[in-house]
């Protein structure tokens, strides 16, 4: 993810624009810095919701290949993988 600052340029209808400008005015801000921020909640709850489900496909998946298991096995399971990755990125590093 870039960082990066970009300007947009998008067009609504004025009455649209006055509510904005009322609000920003309301928290003694810009109404375009409100527009970003809200923007910017949006961006990050819908990229948020989309997390929780590809999270909930892994646990899926995790159920369908080791059985009902509780969360501290899967947590267990999952920390046993992360350290054979740890192992073999190091492996990795080394041979470099």
């Amino acid at each position: 993810m870039n960082d990066k600052i970009v300007r947009m340029n998008i067009r609504v209808p004025e009455y649209v624009r006055d509510w904005y400008k009322e609000q920003g005015d309301r928290y003694s801000v810009p109404y375009t810095n409100y527009i970003s921020m809200l923007l910017t909640q949006f961006y990050e709850r819908e990229t948020d919701k989309e997390l929780v489900k590809e999270f909930n496909e892994v646990m899926k998946q995790m159920r369908e290949m080791y059985g009902d298991v509780t969360a501290e096995e899967m947590l267990q399971q999952l920390k046993e993988m992360q350290n054979i990755i740890i192992e073999n990125l190091e492996k990795e590093w080394f041979k470099c």
